[in-house]
């Protein structure tokens, strides 16, 4: 028998040992449909502006927000989390930055009652922009950026007269997967998830909006599931009616403390999205990050995308102009529509990935983190700049 296969038998061998003392308990794969074709719009003039619907969904911030109490089941197996995003337009004819996202518990409920009560609402503080003691931000379950008018507008003859060759249609919505599966031992945590949804809309209209959570669990008996801790650190995304955009990095970078009771290894998940409209703006001028863990740089880079072009199918009313260039002696001209143009970490019809960074092995005690973005620009009565960074820790168990 070859050396590769005795090792191989050896290893099966220990797991059926090991597993003999003592299985996971199966609770079965399960899945939670929170919204299908919800409306997110803004809609200012509604009385009150936060009421509970039949789902019991709650509508805050005259309804750009969403926020669903979900039960999720524990499980003690290792489960594959996948959640299932789509957005169609209502007749928001924009692009509009668009997020998931999630609070355990007494976080969620906190955030709630805030939102209710219109609690310092108008400060950089009210959702938890940086973790304060016991109040908590919100944990990003996916970001994305909704197309230009994809599917109210994907068979009007304007958009129809106006379809480039290379798109043989206009498609119907735009949908998106996240493997969540890391986030389980988070959930698993929590007796109740508050499950928000917001869409970045000025418009009566807005969007349609389906979510759907599926946990897939292992047939392995002892596919025990992960046990290393989620903390989520910081969210400048606003997700308040009267919170101000975050625009402190032209003067001074994002610090957020955090304690950890073990030396352990610590993973960062961070997404940024550079948001400025304007020519020349943050998002559409390449601006460095740089990551600090207790004054050493850990990671630096660019978050840009270039191949905003790969969606065009998805963005009907998408504005463009004639453009010309030079290709072998010749001048041709083609149009150019304003979803292909590259942007700071975003597309047009597509999801923001976090990006996962490496803090090493941290020792027991405080720590703190740092995420500068030198060259970001400042907001002024013209021009609105700003950035909606989320972070997060992965802790492994120890």
């Amino acid at each position: 028998m070859k050396k590769e296969m005795l090792v191989g038998v050896a290893l099966a061998v220990l797991g059926w040992v090991g597993c003999q003392s003592g299985h996971a308990p199966s609770v079965g794969s399960h899945h939670v449909d929170i919204w299908h074709k919800a409306a997110v719009k803004f809609t200012p003039g509604i009385d009150p502006d936060s009421v509970q619907l039949e789902d019991g969904t709650y509508r805050l911030d005259a309804g750009r927000i969403l926020l669903k109490p979900v039960v999720v089941p524990d499980h003690a197996r290792r489960c594959e989390v996948r959640l299932d995003v789509s957005v169609t337009s209502a007749g928001d004819p924009w692009d509009k930055s668009g997020t998931l996202f999630a609070l355990a518990d007494d976080a969620g409920r906190d955030y709630l009652e805030r939102m209710l009560e219109g609690d310092d609402a108008d400060t950089t503080q009210f959702a938890g922009i940086v973790r304060e003691g016991d109040r908590l931000p919100a944990l990003e379950w996916m970001r994305f950026i909704t197309p230009f008018g994809v599917g109210h507008f994907s068979h009007t003859e304007r958009a129809n007269a106006y379809r480039p060759e290379a798109v043989a249609a206009w498609a119907d919505s735009a949908s998106w997967q996240a493997d969540l599966s890391s986030l389980q031992p988070w959930m698993s945590g929590a007796d109740t998830i508050w499950v928000g949804a917001y869409i970045d809309t000025w418009t009566a209209e807005g969007y349609a909006l389906s979510a759907r959570l599926d946990m897939r669990e292992s047939e392995l008996p002892c596919d025990w599931a992960p046990s290393h801790a989620i903390s989520p650190l910081f969210n400048t995304t606003k997700l308040a009616h009267d919170q101000r955009p975050f625009t402190q990095l032209p003067d001074t970078a994002l610090k957020v403390s955090f304690e950890l009771e073990h030396a352990t290894d610590v993973d960062l998940l961070f997404l940024t999205t550079g948001h400025g409209g304007h020519a020349g703006g943050d998002e559409f001028t390449e601006q460095p990050h740089i990551v600090m863990m207790d004054g050493d740089t850990v990671d630096a880079w660019t978050p840009w995308r270039n191949d905003c072009g790969a969606f065009r199918r998805f963005n009907p009313t998408s504005g463009f102009w004639p453009s010309t260039y030079v290709l072998g002696g010749d001048t041709l001209e083609e149009r150019v529509a304003s979803s292909d143009l590259s942007r700071s970490n975003w597309c047009p019809g597509d999801q923001v990935k976090p990006r996962r960074i490496s803090l090493g092995h941290l020792d027991a005690g405080h720590h703190t983190l740092t995420v500068a973005v030198p060259g970001a620009q400042r907001w002024t009565e013209e021009e609105f700049n700003f950035w909606n960074l989320a972070g997060w820790l992965e802790i492994q168990a120890r």
